[in-house]
């Protein structure tokens, strides 16, 4: 399906009009019809007019029904022909809308009406008649009850003033309000009150008084009553004729019916009444209350049925575009895109169905860029791997590459080489199971790897009765912040540790030859001057004598401490690396010094627990060598000693506040025979530099603040 070919479902005229529209009406008439149906009179109920407007709403509106439900079954049978796609989709949608729909208004209707037409008959039933019967009977008794009281009065009162005269009216009167229980009584002479008496209660101001003919009727008939409705109730008031020496009196008594009552009375007569008038009438109520309800029934069928027609054209509509859609995309077509709006779930999906085409096409776009990107990049990347593998086959060191769990990768000929490896290990091969027998330090570098990143390292190798000497290190390869494998750098470096240590040789000859020469020009000095005093015969010569041996044992003596000290340098023992508690060598260091200096004090700062891989006594001899020249140099002041663990490396600090060292004095410090010291040896820090190194660690040289010196060691703990 073409895109322009598709209306947007969320603005069909047909539905934004006619379904608002009907629904409005049906809502209206409805609720009209509830609102009538209360207040109509069973005379309008049962009218003919009604009944007749009625019947003939409901023959349009399924005329209506048949209509739109015919034509689009007709829709329905001819798209299923011509194979419109959706068309089988959208006749189950809409049958199961009708069944949905038809199925509980139907059940509901004819329950509903059933029902109707069973409570119109129960209002008809002998309870109801008799209930109604007894209360119009029962409010005619106490209207009639009311008019013989007033009657009974009017007549008590006018027998006892034909007895007893007229000066009996005032205690005629009060005698039958007291005994009959009237509100009012009262004697008239035309027209006139004689006398009267009232019940406070009552609402005598709303009584009239009585009107000419209604006394000419009592004196015509001898007896009358009359009923005045009043704003609050009624008043039944019953009259009677008195004869008394000549003249002709009127007595009055009357009784007040409250309003309540009057209602009630009032209200159960024209019930009675309504009744009778229904109970006539009951089958055209049955079918006026049927036709409504049919009538209502109709409109809800006839908004459903048009709803769910809509709701099919709306569902189908987008999934039939969604199907040819992807179709299109099927087929390759990855510019199609389907232009229906809307923002429910459907236009969610097809929003989705477009940007999935958008993504489809840039991924497309994407790929083919992609595929020439790698294919350049695969020849450049020939390229630099040819250059690279050229580079490495023709550098002097050793690289090998291996995984984090030292399985080879690749490795070089010069690594090859130096390692004297009798054919190269197949990719895979674990190298801490090759690297064994004369290159096991190698191989427990490598593991080393497993556990952390070690520090470069010097290892030598026993070939053939030859020294080699090789510098290792080792730089991780990362990927996500994950070191996924190691690049081990191998160097051969016999040649540069033998070249160096020829020159180291040749400096320290220099420089021995030189410290010997000092106390060899004393003793030079002091042989001449005995021989020629004691050629000379003078008579000081034992004097000369003495002097020039004590000047030559001095020089041996100095000259003995030198050789010893170069022996010790030269004997430095294999160090024996075991855990060891670290924090009891520095304080037994510390406690040697503590007062060794008047006006020098010792400050230990030693964390508690420190405990290390290391030669004990090798550690102590550094830090006693240290401290020792820490407190010479320091005049007065202070010596710290500071040790710590931190990430796994022991740090040990050594500072004193003495004069310091010059910058360009600590580039040479540690060069054997090199002293800032008038009788130093040099060789002290030379010590302290090779006992550090051999526990893979470093040691560096600092200016203290505010003066001095301070010197840092950092071993693998």
């Amino acid at each position: 399906m073409k895109a322009s070919n598709l209306l947007d479902y969320r603005k069909d005229p047909r539905f934004v009009i006619t379904v608002p529209l009907l629904l409005f009406v049906a809502t209206s008439l409805v609720y009209y019809l509830m609102l009538r149906a209360r207040e109509l009179s069973p005379e309008a109920l049962t009218s003919r007019l009604l009944l007749f407007a009625l019947w003939n709403i409901n023959v349009i509106l399924i005329l209506g029904i048949l209509f739109v439900l015919t034509r689009n079954v007709i829709k329905l049978v001819l798209e299923r022909q011509r194979g419109v796609a959706g068309s089988r989709f959208r006749t189950k949608l809409v049958l199961t809308y009708l069944a949905t729909a038809l199925v509980p208004i139907g059940l509901l209707f004819f329950v509903a009406t059933d029902l109707l037409r069973v409570s119109i008959d129960r209002w008809f039933n002998t309870p109801v008649r008799t209930i109604l019967t007894n209360s119009e009977s029962i409010a005619e008794q106490l209207q009639s009850e009311a008019i013989e009281r007033s009657r009974r009065a009017a007549t008590e009162v006018g027998e006892a003033v034909e007895k007893g005269g007229a000066d009996r009216i005032d205690a005629a009167l009060r005698h039958v309000r007291a005994t009959q229980g009237v509100d009012v009584a009262g004697v008239y002479e035309a027209g006139v009150v004689l006398s009267l008496l009232a019940d406070p209660r009552a609402p005598v101001h709303q009584m009239r008084e009585p009107t000419t003919q209604f006394l000419e009727r009592i004196a015509a008939d001898g007896g009358a009553f009359k009923i005045e409705v009043t704003p609050t109730g009624k008043w039944i008031r019953s009259g009677r004729r008195i004869d008394v020496r000549g003249k002709q009196l009127v007595a009055i008594a009357g009784v007040f019916l409250t309003g309540e009552i009057a209602r009630m009375v009032d209200q159960n007569v024209v019930a009675f009444a309504d009744f009778q008038q229904l109970d006539a009438q009951r089958q055209a109520l049955k079918a006026s209350q049927t036709s409504m309800f049919l009538t209502v029934t109709l409109f809800v069928l006839f908004g459903t049925l048009w709803i769910s027609i809509y709701v099919s054209r709306r569902i189908t509509g987008p999934v039939q575009a969604l199907a040819e859609g992807t179709r299109t995309l099927a087929g390759g077509d990855y510019g199609h895109r389907i232009e229906l709006r809307g923002t429910d779930e459907l236009g969610q999906l097809i929003e989705s169905f477009n940007s999935m085409a958008e993504q489809l096409e840039a991924q497309r776009d994407a790929v083919t860029a992609s595929n020439r990107e790698t294919e350049e990049v695969n020849r450049r990347l020939g390229d630099e791997r040819a250059y690279l593998s050229t580079i490495l086959e023709s550098v002097s060191t050793g690289i090998l590459a291996c995984t984090d769990q030292l399985e080879l990768l690749s490795i070089n000929r010069a690594a090859l080489r130096i390692l004297q490896l009798p054919a190269e290990p197949a990719p895979g091969a674990r190298l801490d199971e090759i690297l064994v027998g004369p290159l096991t330090p190698i191989g427990n570098y490598l593991r080393e790897l497993l556990k952390r990143e070690p520090r470069p390292r010097e290892v030598s190798l026993s070939r053939g009765g030859d020294i080699l000497y090789l510098e290792i290190s080792a730089a991780p390869m990362t990927s996500a912040e994950k070191t996924i494998g190691w690049v081990v750098a191998i160097e051969d470096s016999t040649q540069l540790i033998q070249a160096q240590k020829l020159a180291a040789w040749s400096e320290a000859a220099r420089r021995i030859a030189h410290e010997i020469k000092n106390p060899l020009t004393p003793i030079r000095l002091s042989a001449d001057r005995i021989r020629k005093k004691f050629q000379a015969g003078d008579e000081g010569v034992a004097t000369v004598v003495d002097e020039g041996c004590r000047t030559i044992v001095n020089s041996v003596t100095e000259l003995q401490s030198m050789v010893d000290e170069f022996s010790r340098f030269a004997r430095m023992p294999a160090i024996h690396l075991r855990m060891s508690d670290v924090s009891a060598i520095l304080r037994e260091a510390a406690q040697l010094y503590s007062e060794v200096k008047p006006g020098v004090t010792l400050d230990a700062d030693i964390a508690d627990d420190l405990r290390a891989v290391v030669d004990p006594e090798q550690i102590r001899r550094a830090i006693v060598n240290l401290l020792d020249n820490a407190v010479e140099a320091t005049e007065e002041g202070a010596v710290t000693l500071r040790a710590r663990l931190r990430r796994k490396t022991l740090r040990i600090e050594v500072s004193d506040t003495g004069r310091g060292v010059t910058a360009a004095d600590r580039e040479r410090l540690f060069l054997p025979y090199y002293s800032t010291k008038e009788k130093g040896t040099g060789l002290g820090l030379a010590i302290v530099l090779r006992i550090v190194k051999d526990h893979d660690g470093r040691i560096t040289v600092h200016p203290n603040q505010p003066r001095g010196t301070r010197f840092e060691i950092e071993i693998p703990a």
